[in-house]
């Protein structure tokens, strides 16, 4: 538990300075400029006073207990400081200093030393390298930390790698007469981790929503178990920074170049229901509106104007985001007929016109709030200055203080007329400058709502040779090479994968015999570990209908590829189908990444892939499949027969199982899947994988 660092009783702070530039001073301000409701202990060997507290030489003078303390002295001293703590019994010391792991060479070994010092004691270092942590939680009011955003009272809390943004996300929260619950960054994460800090906030009950900012996932399958318990409860809102294609060109397969480490935040993300923002501002506000609104029970909107031109962008954008325009039922439409001027319309969006007041505007929403077909309402509001603006806000304000369901606004206006936004804030719903904004925290809202109502997956279990499959992984682990083909092909088979028949050849002799047991037409491929991508280089023939033309086949290609020594693969030749992608990425500490796509040459180029970790539910697979682009090509388009996706989920799943019984897969290309007409089935016609 982490109550004695985000609830202390006590704090010290170690580095305590009357110099108002130093940190130590700034962290005692804060404390006291916040009211700490506890005492607060200065340690600075130099001082009788610091302000107008009594400093004392060492934390061994302090004569009470300390939960916490705060170090922002010279990096080669916190270990002997540290040392102290952990004999006085202090439970967890902030690091502010800087000079460790960040900096490379002694750093980091310092920074182990300063950790092994506090465990000896059993004692907890948060940072090094922190910015440190608030509570504003009335009864504890601890701002143990050096930044300069004032803090009030809230039920947001935020988790951030970087004291940059963190300080970003306080200051827009600040901005708009927001507070926060509580707030940290961590720096170095040298011992408290970021999983351990959003566990926290996860069984804190005035906590509503939690912004995590992440430049990189120390440990992601962590993550991933602490995510899935909170986010039923809350939710995560995270920004993901730090793109990177790092060890890419290591990487053979097209699963393994598409599969980087901002896919698998992805892939994570989706599966623990964390909602993903690439902007501060997008994650901001939707974190506003979390923090006073319901969560949606559906995707049904309706937009309510008094001008009309901000109201189109608004449902285009809604539209755009997969929300729909929720019908209005009879008895609304006549409640609002009733309610609004002749030359409104009553629709959706409904617009009541610029010259609406209280009763127009405001009797509108609270009818639609009514109406059971509608799930989220998205109000524009032009502050005209011939309409009753404040009698407007104040309708509102009553509405979002009993409203069931979410509703979030766009305001047009000037100082003039500030009041009317302060007024409608304060009944809770959120304002915003633009409706388009409205609409895409409509649409995170949704999203969520979506995963906190989605039914326990479901997980087919297939009967699999798993000994035949052990037995083939065995031979191969190790050597960090592609398996031959004909192993390959065995494996699927031990998943009771369907794929086209296929032998192997090493000499010209066997070609007749293969050639008959596999049967014309034939395919025939070149199969050596240097030779990944076959079809680029010359590498496959296909469609042979004589025994002539194979031997010219086989022949042509043992000479083009003598040096690599290859041996050669007879498959049968399957016309027609849709070429898909499935592939398998291998993840260090954690399941598996399973990938599904449209196939053939342009996989890489396109990228219109979708990623999920293993194994998948039958939930997972089908998701997998119509989330990407190309689904309506499976679905069939222009009057071509619609493609067997229950076999390709079928397919995916037994995959997946493959990636998860055996996590020493690095990774594996299953390309092209052919996928026959609804009822056909599909088939694997190529595939590559490499054992770790």
């Amino acid at each position: 538990m982490l109550d004695a660092l985000f609830r202390p009783r006590s704090v010290a702070i170690i580095g305590a300075s009357n110099n108002p530039l130093s940190i130590g001073h700034i962290v005692m301000q804060n404390l006291l400029d916040h009211d700490f409701k506890g005492p607060i202990y200065p340690i600075n060997p130099k001082a009788k006073y610091i302000k107008s507290l009594p400093a004392y030489a060492s934390i061994a003078d302090v004569p009470d207990e300390v939960d916490l303390v705060n170090i922002s002295i010279k990096n080669t001293l916190v270990p002997y400081v540290l040392e102290d703590c952990g004999k006085k019994g202090v439970k967890f010391a902030i690091v502010h200093t800087a000079g460790f792991k960040e900096v490379g060479g002694d750093g980091i070994a310092l920074e182990k030393q300063i950790v092994e010092v506090a465990h000896k004691y059993g004692m907890r270092v948060y940072g090094p390298n922190s910015q440190g942590i608030q509570n504003s939680d009335p009864e504890i009011s601890v701002y143990a930390n050096f930044t300069f955003v004032p803090m009030s009272p809230g039920n947001i809390s935020i988790v951030a790698q970087s004291g940059g943004v963190g300080e970003t996300l306080k200051l827009h929260l600040y901005n708009i007469g927001k507070g926060i619950r509580m707030y940290s960054s961590f720096g170095n994460e040298a011992d408290v981790s970021m999983n351990e800090i959003i566990d926290y906030y996860g069984h804190d009950e005035e906590t509503r929503a939690i912004m995590v900012h992440i430049e990189t996932l120390k440990d992601p399958k962590g993550f991933l178990e602490v995510a899935r318990r909170t986010t039923p409860k809350k939710p995560i809102l995270a920004l993901k920074a730090g793109r990177t294609a790092e060890g890419i060109s290591a990487v053979a397969s097209h699963t393994g170049r598409l599969v980087d480490q901002d896919t698998l935040t992805d892939a994570i993300f989706e599966e623990a229901g964390v909602l993903r923002f690439h902007s501060q501002d997008d994650m901001i506000k939707t974190a506003i509106a979390f923090s006073d609104q319901a969560v949606p029970k559906g995707d049904r909107v309706v937009v309510v104007t008094n001008t009309g031109g901000p109201a189109i962008i608004a449902v285009d954008e809604c539209m755009s985001r997969g929300l729909k325009l929720a019908k209005l039922g009879a008895k609304t439409k006549e409640t609002l007929k009733k309610l609004v001027f002749a030359e409104a319309i009553v629709s959706n969006p409904v617009d009541v016109i610029a010259t609406a007041g209280p009763e127009q505007y405001g009797g509108t929403v609270e009818a639609l709030l009514k109406d059971p077909g509608i799930d989220s309402v998205l109000l524009v509001f032009v502050t005209a200055p011939f309409a009753d603006c404040e009698g407007i806000a104040r309708k509102l304000n009553a509405l979002g203080k009993t409203a069931k369901k979410p509703i979030v606004c766009q305001v047009m206006t000037i100082d003039k007329w500030a009041n009317v936004v302060r007024i409608i804030r304060e009944g809770g719903i959120p304002v915003y400058d633009y409706a388009e904004t409205a609409a895409r925290v409509l649409s995170s809202m949704t999203q969520y709502g979506k995963f906190v109502q989605r039914k326990a997956p479901v997980y087919k279990k297939y009967k699999c040779d798993t000994k035949r499959a052990k037995a083939i992984v065995k031979q191969h682990r190790g050597k960090g090479k592609f398996l031959p083909q004909d192993d390959v092909f065995d494996l699927l088979k031990c998943y009771g994968i369907p794929a086209a028949k296929t032998v192997r050849i090493t000499k010209k002799a066997d070609l007749k015999k293969a050639a008959k047991k596999v049967g014309f037409p034939l395919v025939l491929k070149v199969d050596a570990e240097s030779l990944l991508h076959k079809s680029d280089v010359g590498g496959v023939a296909l469609d042979i209908k004589t025994e002539r033309a194979l031997v010219t086949a086989y022949d042509g290609m043992a000479r083009k590829f003598s040096k690599a020594k290859p041996a050669f693969i007879l498959q049968e030749y399957m016309k027609g189908g849709r070429e898909v992608i499935m592939g398998i990425k291998g993840n260090e500490g954690l399941a598996p990444t399973m990938m599904f796509g449209l196939g053939g040459v342009f996989v890489e180029i396109m990228k219109d892939v979708q990623f999920r970790l293993a194994p998948l539910s039958n939930e997972d697979a089908m998701s997998m499949i119509s989330s990407i682009k190309g689904f309506p090509v499976l679905e069939g388009v222009r009057g071509e027969r619609a493609a067997d996706i229950d076999k390709l989920a079928e397919i995916l799943i037994r995959l997946s199982m493959l990636g998860a019984d055996f996590p020493g897969i690095e990774e594996m290309d299953v390309n092209p899947v052919l996928a026959f007409p609804k009822g056909k089935g599909a088939a694997v016609v190529d595939a590559r994988i490499k054992i770790g």
